[in-house]
């Protein structure tokens, strides 16, 4: 067994093609790796689409690299934009929400990377979902 890995997640401008576990546009690359103590998804959604809906985590921190398009995260009560360059640190236990503008020159496009304080698995799915809270646009 090597100390590495390596996968292929296609070009940028197929990314909201993915189909992942909850969402279209979403693929989380660490099913592909054998990565024990970070996780990370692949993003992509056209403009006016957004998240499935709000959702947290009690044990992993998350760190969201935008790549392209221009878009919107609710964290808790706030609403932030979100663009080519931005980086988003959410902590334990903060709600969180994004959508891509319907005026975005291009799809929103980012990674979301994960770690906790335990193994992905031994953490496992620690995500709740509230799909009654309002959007925050």
């Amino acid at each position: 067994m090597s100390g590495y890995d390596v996968t292929q997640l296609g070009a940028l401008n197929t990314w909201q093609d993915f189909a992942g576990e909850r969402s279209t546009g979403k693929h989380f690359v660490d099913k592909e790796l054998s990565t024990q103590y970070l996780g990370m998804s692949a993003n992509g959604i056209q403009p006016g689409e957004q998240a499935f809906g709000w959702h947290t985590h009690s044990q992993h921190e998350e760190v969201y690299v935008f790549l392209t398009g221009r878009g919107q995260m609710g964290l808790d009560d706030d609403v932030i934009d979100v663009q080519p360059g931005t980086v988003v640190r959410v902590g334990q236990d903060v709600w969180r929400i994004w959508r891509a503008l319907p005026d975005s020159p291009e799809p929103l496009r980012w990674l979301c990377i994960r770690s906790g304080g335990d193994t992905l698995a031994g953490i496992g799915h620690d995500g709740g979902r509230d799909s009654e809270r309002p959007l925050p646009w």
